[in-house]
């Protein structure tokens, strides 16, 4: 080896230079340590585990509380022949229920008709048919304070049914009551029908609208309907 100050060969064993008598001992490594497991690797795993936790208990709260807020509506999901009925957009036909809800007199079901404005809403065979307009009326029945009925109607030979309103009022009884809108939603589509199993299924308009008749295109014969309250 060679001396660090002067420069000169030594022996490899040397501690000494020869030369200038400069320290030239091949120093021991200082004992070190023995690796210590990562700590900051276990925080950082552990700070992991506890978002999850974290996030896990808020979902459950959000899960819960949707579910209290389902259930404070009141609300009923519509079942035929075993199935949930659904609208347009396949999401299932919901029913608020307001317990406060009270059979109104034919003015003053004429007269929500007339201020509500579900029959408006375009008719589209993929966001909005009929049923999805007598679930709107029905909904919109009750927070007025009305009660309301959802009428599901199926037709002889038909694969398609249909679906309406009906409504007790104190003077005139039963009223059934058809809102499923034009395409453009450009009249006033508040309608009348009679209900009966074997007759045919004529809406009839209750209000005026220019340029066109009271009377509608009959849908078919029924075979049998279902009411919901």
């Amino acid at each position: 080896m060679f001396c660090t100050k002067c420069g000169r060969p030594n022996r490899d064993d040397a501690n000494y230079c020869a030369y200038c008598g400069a320290n030239v001992g091949q120093l021991q490594p200082s004992p070190t340590a023995a690796p210590q497991p990562g700590i900051g690797r276990t925080l950082w795993i552990a700070g992991i585990a506890a978002l999850v936790i974290f996030l896990g208990m808020v979902i459950s709260v959000a899960v819960c509380a949707w579910a209290l807020h389902q259930e404070s509506l009141g609300g009923d999901y519509v079942v035929v022949d075993g199935r949930t009925l659904v609208g347009a957009d396949g999401d299932p036909i919901r029913l608020t229920q307001n317990p406060d809800a009270t059979d109104p007199s034919w003015a003053e079901l004429r007269q929500f008709l007339y201020s509500d404005h579900t029959d408006s809403i375009p008719y589209d065979d993929d966001t909005f048919v009929c049923a999805d307009f007598a679930e709107a009326l029905h909904n919109n029945a009750e927070e007025a304070g009305i009660k309301s009925g959802y009428v599901v109607i199926r037709f002889v030979g038909e694969t398609d049914g249909h679906a309406c309103n009906v409504f007790h009022t104190t003077d005139r009884g039963t009223v059934y009551i058809d809102v499923t809108g034009t395409e453009d939603g450009s009249l006033n589509v508040d309608k009348t029908v009679d209900l009966a199993v074997g007759e045919y299924y004529c809406p009839v308009s209750i209000f005026a609208n220019r340029g066109h008749e009271y009377e509608w295109e009959c849908l078919g014969e029924l075979s049998e309907f279902e009411v919901t309250w």
